[in-house]
């Protein structure tokens, strides 16, 4: 197997941070039987629209040793000045975390964070709970059957 090497590094965090992978046009115009043109200004529009909200690459986190997943839950104080943005903000801002949600339940927060190995989740863990107000419960995911940000479009 080949190894991922520094350069192999940058090119993918640039093309994720700054959503430089682009539509085949052609190809799609070609499948669809449309001009080249049309396709172009359609996904044009949705982007205008904020229905295609950027482009990316899908990496395999294994080969970039992030293979280690867990998901967090954590309350949040409640009262009657309680913040849910605030806390979730915070949760946003940890390169680790992948996602934040609001959630109903005993718990108002679920945090998947991917991570290296043990040390690393610990180190991040550390932050996550700083964002909590009351408690959080950590659950590792050892392995994954699926993981697909797809969404199915009727």
């Amino acid at each position: 197997m080949d190894k991922i090497k520094p350069i192999d590094k940058k090119i993918l965090k640039l093309i994720q941070d700054k959503d430089l992978c682009v539509p085949r046009i052609t190809k799609i115009a070609h499948q669809l039987g449309l001009p080249t043109s049309t396709v172009q200004a359609r996904i044009k529009k949705l982007q205008d629209m904020d229905v295609i909200k950027g482009f990316t690459v899908l990496v395999d986190p294994e080969k970039l040793n992030k293979g280690y997943v867990a998901f967090v839950f954590g309350q949040a104080k409640l009262g009657k000045d309680i913040d849910l943005e605030s806390p979730a903000k915070k949760l946003a801002r940890i390169p680790q975390v992948q996602e934040v949600f609001y959630i109903t339940g005993d718990y108002d927060y679920l945090v998947k964070l991917r991570v290296s190995d043990k040390e690393e989740y610990f180190k991040v863990i550390q932050k996550v709970a700083k964002c909590f107000d009351l408690r959080g419960k950590g659950i590792i995911a050892p392995r994954c059957f699926k993981d697909s940000p797809k969404i199915v479009i009727d």
